[in-house]
């Protein structure tokens, strides 16, 4: 891959490529699904299939494990992110646990949340007075549902009944036929895009918007930047990419009656006939989304990194926005790679090879 450059770009913003990595743990993971850099530039890394938390340090190449599988205080099963929270602590998003621990910057559960109130468990973000930002799922509003599959999203003080209505963003996009069915089957359509949303440092709420593709700023004392909107590339959605999604659905899904004591548990890994069968009786989109909606990231600097959807065996690219919404840079990362965390110390990504072993790689941020 070659070196970090700024080359001149046709729409106004410069175009790089990240390479080569200034540091690769050679720890393996499994499934990467958050990562927090501290003030120290130590890293926790949560495994949602291994069931584990470590600390790492790129700087001795060593992992340390400081969280593992179980009920207990310090104990998690089924990580699903980690989120920055108040100084240098760690929301630890523990869905198999039904809660949410406090992580210190060691990496242990200094108290925890019940995750509760419905969506709280997909807090992505916190305010710097500790208010959660989440979405409210609509099978929660009920007889309130807003139409078209668009849910709200809310800011909600721990341990209060006060909830704050914030925005109202596109969210999944679920099947039309939503009857009882004799097989297990995937609720969504297939690629439909959604809004994306993330939470800056800063407590900023920051909405990318489909439908025109921009960005919107809601800072804490409700002011709205809005960003121009951008052209989008319009790609089909072939038979490939229809496989690909259910196989990477299934990895990531959890299911219930497969965790300890007919809990929560990993679903289990798609064979080729279930993913045949899906792929049939699965509602698809015509085109891919402008963006992965899971590929929305707040860097220190409260620039925006949103993430076009991947192409296997091509690099993949992010386009990166300012505090006002406006896209000052496009980066690339090689094929096989996503940005999974910018802090203040540098870009990590996971690089996956053909078997699924997951490594983390540090690049220079741009």
């Amino acid at each position: 891959m070659p070196a970090l450059g700024l080359v001149a770009s046709t729409i106004g913003a410069q175009s790089l490529t990240l390479g080569p990595p200034s540091a690769v743990l050679s720890e393996d993971f499994s499934f990467i699904r958050g990562v927090r850099e501290l003030a120290t530039g130590k890293l926790l890394i949560a495994d949602w299939v291994e069931n584990r938390v470590v600390l790492a340090d790129f700087a001795a190449n060593s992992v340390t494990q400081v969280m593992r599988e179980g009920p207990g205080p310090n104990e998690l099963r089924l990580p699903m992110g980690l989120v920055r929270y108040r100084g240098d602590s760690t929301l630890l998003l523990d869905f198999g646990n039904n809660r949410i621990s406090v992580l210190t910057p060691a990496g242990r559960a200094a108290y925890t949340i019940l995750a509760e109130a419905p969506g709280v468990s997909g807090v992505r973000g916190a305010t710097t007075n500790g208010e959660f930002y989440f979405a409210i799922p609509s099978w929660a509003e009920r007889e309130n549902a807003l139409p078209d599959d668009s849910v709200r999203l809310v800011r909600w003080k721990p341990g209060t009944e006060v909830r704050t209505d914030v925005a109202v963003v596109q969210g999944t996009r679920w099947r039309r036929d939503r009857s009882p069915a004799m097989e297990p089957r995937l609720p969504m359509v297939g690629y439909a895009a959604q809004d994306g949303w993330t939470v800056t440092p800063a407590g900023a709420l920051v909405i990318v918007r489909t439908a025109p593709y921009r960005v919107e700023v809601i800072t804490g004392d409700g002011t709205k930047r809005i960003g121009p909107p951008l052209e989008v590339a319009h790609r089909p959605v072939t038979l490939d990419d229809k496989r690909r999604f259910v196989r990477e659905f299934a990895a990531g899904a959890a299911q219930s009656g497969r965790g300890e004591n007919g809990g929560m548990g990993r679903a289990p890994e798609a064979t080729a006939r279930q993913i045949a069968r899906d792929v049939e009786i699965t509602e698809w989109a015509t085109e891919h989304p402008p963006f992965d909606a899971g590929a929305v990231l707040a860097d220190t600097r409260e620039r925006i990194w949103v993430g076009a959807p991947a192409e296997p065996g091509k690099p993949r690219r992010y386009d990166v926005f300012d505090h006002t919404g406006r896209r000052v840079m496009q980066v690339e990362v090689g094929a096989g790679r996503r940005i999974v965390h910018v802090g203040a110390q540098g870009v990590y990504v996971i690089a996956e090879d053909e078997d699924g072993i997951q490594r983390l790689e540090k690049y220079r941020i741009p």
